[in-house]
């Protein structure tokens, strides 16, 4: 599956179940804009590492959903909206969102950084630059990823 259908999975799913088909599709004009260019642009504006572009797709992909789920979702897609929500929907859902959006990013930040240092601290986050220069498939592998050899 290619990054930009991930996208678009990654970006509607906080709203499905909750927006109309016609929100559905602004969301995946959206989807389809926003993390390609958190993808191809921010990434190496900011020069982060990210071969699998995980951060462009998933992160800012997984908030721009939250936040369009928050402008675009409606009870006539889901009555629940005006019964069990009823309170969240008058005090306005996208609020909601945005403040569930920083708890997000405050447990993902305070858990990777937990984890980033006890792997630091155990057994690095890095491998030797001889490891590096021989190659991590065959020093972490026992076998080469590709063969060059005729």
């Amino acid at each position: 599956m290619c990054s930009g259908a991930v996208a678009g999975l990654v970006v509607i799913t906080p709203a499905a179940g909750f927006v109309s088909a016609g929100s559905a599709v602004i969301i995946g004009v959206l989807a389809g804009i926003i993390p390609f260019l958190a993808v191809v642009y921010l990434k190496s504006k900011l020069g982060y590492d990210d071969a699998l572009d995980t951060f462009g797709v998933h992160a800012v992909g997984g908030t721009l959903g939250a936040i369009v789920t928050g402008v675009f979702a409606t009870a006539d897609a889901n009555a629940n909206l005006n019964t069990n929500l009823k309170d969240i929907m008058e005090s306005g859902l996208v609020i909601e969102q945005f403040k569930a959006i920083g708890v997000t990013l405050a447990l993902s930040l305070t858990a990777t950084f937990i984890i980033g240092m006890f792997i630091k601290n155990t057994i690095g986050l890095r491998p030797t630059d001889e490891d590096e220069a021989r190659g991590l498939d065959i020093t972490d592998h026992g076998e080469e990823g590709y063969s060059l050899k005729g």
